[in-house]
């Protein structure tokens, strides 16, 4: 199936459509540009693609994205009112202006996150300037760790890059689940401590 994806894989265009998907990734989280990340992560193993243009193409796509979702998050302010993006937002917010930079770095990492903490970012006006730095250093540390979870697949599975890209996406999204039940402990032992008092 590689030999099948050798002519994208060797493509220039590999690296524009890389940057498409996480760009609108960082506003519209459906599409899954971690998986597309982890694989190509993996399959550089064989050598194509080329590691620091993929790179490249992860960050630029990231602090192109989270450009797009904090000039939503300005325009449309307080009118996400409901649902996921609600939650998200309000968690956002509050570590927001509790941790400033270092949450857009975080909110990298979580589900939805990204989206979140650059509409509140958008919608709580904190300056553009301020709000790239974070972007761009939250944009190298995801493309450091969703490609090299990728390329140590692809290095132990160097025969099967498709296993090896598998492996990867297994990795991280372990790492994901043992994060989820680490905060859902730390949330049932806060509520039983204010149950408490």
């Amino acid at each position: 199936m590689v030999d099948h994806l050798m002519p994208l894989l060797s493509s220039p265009w590999l690296y524009v459509i890389v940057v498409v998907l996480v760009t609108v990734d960082g506003f519209l989280p459906v599409v899954p540009s971690e998986v597309v990340v982890i694989s190509l992560g993996a399959l550089s193993a064989t050598g194509r693609p080329h590691l620091l243009l993929l790179g490249v193409a992860v960050v630029v796509g990231g602090v192109t994205g989270d450009r797009v979702t904090y000039l939503l998050g300005r325009r449309a302010g307080a009118r996400f009112t409901g649902g996921r993006l609600a939650i998200a937002r309000q968690k956002a917010e509050a570590a927001l202006s509790r941790f400033g930079g270092a949450a857009i770095l975080l909110g990298r990492f979580l589900p939805y996150g990204r989206t979140a903490t650059g509409l509140v970012a958008g919608s709580a006006a904190l300056p553009i300037l301020r709000f790239g730095a974070a972007s761009l250093v939250a944009s190298i540390g995801w493309a450091i760790y969703s490609i090299g979870l990728g390329r140590l697949g692809g290095e132990l599975f160097a025969h099967s890059p498709l296993l090896g890209a598998g492996c990867g996406i297994l990795f991280g999204m372990s790492l994901a689940g043992v994060y989820a039940i680490c905060e859902k402990r730390r949330a049932s032992i806060r509520e039983r401590e204010l149950i408490r008092t």
